[in-house]
């Protein structure tokens, strides 16, 4: 059956089995091995030569990875793409992010992502046959033109028009595009402008066009071999036959490509951490403070068992939304005539999970980098030591696509629209747990985690709880009480990691028995991310209760969270994970 986004709120965990890295197929492991081979052979011992702003290495680089099909997994074989599902691309997006150098998978991610997909998405026959071909093989670069001056995440405030020629035959743009990835050497770009001053809508800009004026290259905090210019429009004449899309449709070109974005996104900070463990585990097993590697030391050990934790969360949660994308893409028949507007329906449906992909990635990647730097000590703070530049680069992460803020009130307001439209039955959800603040029980037939899996449901009860308190007091205008959104977004996603973890290293043990490595992991990341809920559940309620209602309401979140405390030796668990990682000297999930 297929799954609708959202649906793990409402689902009890092991109701169906999820997608998971464990079970990518043998096309999908050599195309990833692939991918890493060029990034830590070709692109790793390069990245200082990239990070000095090097066009033509770049280029060069692009070129080599467009001859390995690398560029074009996402593109069609009707166009000399490799046609792949989405789970290959995202491991591609990974594995590439093992380069260690951020720039580049800014320059890679930007051309794969959001300036070609747009066009597979949206394009005519003839745009695709005249653009796809040569941004596969990296021939072309391309380059996506949302954000402006005046417009960031308000992208539909753009000042940006187009008007039709007199001869019927182009349309002539004019308007300033800001901070625009691969700016300085691209060939296309994909432009939103809005028609006669007000219909949003997307065109494909040649950059050799008459009147395309790309500003300098912008000096950025972090990912400083990358390309960021604007990009001015004055009286470009761009044909008729490159507006993509429907006119006044702009904004769905716009949002479903950021969907994809996000989720891609995920992908490469999951690459970039477990690369950041990486350098810092050699490193912290070769510095030697009071007679010992400082490995060793307690402190450290916890340190690094977090990281493990945190990347292993993103893992679980990237992959599981990619694979649904992928079964509802499965669906699609080929041969009907709207296939790609399907496509697009698909890949919308997991919107929620693509922004918590995003949101929950960008701030683990964060705090991984972050606990590399300090394991380096004072050497973590200088250039001759790859984490400065991780920390610096990786700032950015939580700006674009969409700022986390942003998607955090994206993430609650999906679950706002699919509650009052019953699209989800979360109202009936939230009846059922009536029946647990009247001394009912939660039960579940397993025996792997069992304990973390009741904790996980009574989660999920309490998130449902605090989201009805919300919409009770707040009905539709709870969009405007953005802490409380954003309280609640952070309530979903902890669910959803703690939903997705738990599965899989279920869905693990069944297949290859106990493995306590993983159930650690499980464990550990269950602890505390039930005590966050409860924690937020409590902020939340203090907020939006008062009076009697608020005693009451404290009162139901004592007795839903009782069941929640887990007697777990956290210090112990970190000390066996760390000693796990020792042993391998690298991630080594």
């Amino acid at each position: 059956p297929m799954t609708i986004g959202g649906s793990f709120i409402v689902a009890p965990i092991g109701r169906r089995t999820i997608f998971t890295v464990d079970d990518i197929n043998e096309e999908q492991k050599e195309i990833a091995r692939l991918a890493k081979e060029f990034a830590v052979e070709q692109i790793l011992p390069r990245k200082k030569e990239i990070e000095q702003f090097n066009p033509e290495l770049t280029r060069q680089l692009m070129r080599e990875l467009g001859e390995l099909g690398m560029l074009s997994i996402d593109i069609p074989e009707a166009y000399d793409g490799l046609g792949l599902d989405k789970v290959t691309s995202a491991l591609v997006n990974e594995k590439i992010a093992l380069s260690e150098s951020g720039s580049f998978m800014v320059t890679f991610s930007a051309h794969t992502g959001i300036a070609t997909l747009p066009i597979v998405l949206f394009g005519t026959e003839e745009q695709k046959k005249k653009y796809l071909p040569k941004l596969g093989s990296g021939e072309w670069i391309g380059a996506y033109g949302l954000t402006e001056p005046g417009a960031g995440t308000d992208a539909l405030a753009a000042k940006t028009t187009a008007v039709l020629s007199e001869d019927g035959k182009a349309y002539i743009l004019n308007g300033t595009k800001q901070f625009i990835s691969n700016g300085g050497w691209c060939k296309t770009l994909i432009c939103y402008a809005k028609i006669d001053g007000e219909k949003f809508t997307g065109f494909i800009v040649n950059m050799d066009l008459p009147g395309v004026e790309v500003g300098p290259e912008e000096k950025k905090m972090g990912y400083k071999g990358s390309s960021t210019t604007s990009v001015v429009l004055n009286n470009v004449r761009v044909p008729v036959e490159d507006m993509l899309g429907i006119p006044g449709k702009g904004h769905h070109i716009a949002f479903n490509t950021l969907n994809i974005g996000r989720y891609k996104l995920g992908a490469a900070v999951l690459g970039a951490s477990k690369a950041a463990i990486d350098e810092s585990v050699k490193y912290a097993l070769e510095r030697r403070q009071f007679g010992q590697p400082i490995a060793y030391f307690d402190a450290i050990k916890s340190k690094f068992a977090n990281m493990i934790v945190r990347t292993y969360d993103l893992e679980s949660i990237l992959y599981r939304t990619v694979g649904d994308i992928d079964q509802a893409i499965a669906q699609v028949d080929p041969k009907a005539e709207n296939y790609y507007q399907q496509i697009v329906s698909a890949i919308e449906t997991f919107a929620t999970e693509a922004s918590m992909t995003k949101v929950f990635g960008t701030e683990a990647h964060w705090l991984t980098t972050d606990d590399g730097l300090q394991i380096f000590g004072g050497y973590g703070y200088t250039e001759e030591y790859p984490l400065a530049a991780m920390v610096r680069d990786t700032r950015v992460d939580r700006i674009f696509e969409g700022t986390n803020e942003i998607n955090r009130q994206i993430i609650t307001g999906h679950f706002l629209k699919k509650a009052l439209t019953e699209e989800l039955p979360i109202r009936a959800q939230i009846k059922q747990n009536e029946r647990l603040l009247n001394g009912g029980r939660i039960e579940l037939d397993t025996d792997i985690l069992r304990d973390e899996k009741i904790a996980l449901e009574y989660a999920k009860a309490i998130t449902l709880y605090v989201f009805n308190e919300s919409i009770i007091r707040y009905g539709q205008g709870l969009r405007h009480e953005q802490q409380l959104m954003e309280i609640l977004a952070d309530m979903f996603t902890d669910v959803y990691v703690m939903d997705s973890v738990l599965a899989r290293v279920s869905q693990y043990v069944e297949k290859n028995g106990y493995e306590p490595i993983r159930m650690h992991i499980a464990q550990i990341g269950t602890a505390q991310k039930t005590q966050r809920i409860t924690a937020n559940a409590r902020t939340a309620l203090l907020a939006i209760e008062k009076n009697h209602e608020l005693d009451q309401a404290l009162n139901d979140l004592e007795k839903l969270s009782r069941p929640m405390h887990l007697r777990l030796n956290l210090f112990e668990l970190r000390r066996e994970l760390a000693d796990t990682l020792y042993e391998h000297g690298k991630y080594m999930l």
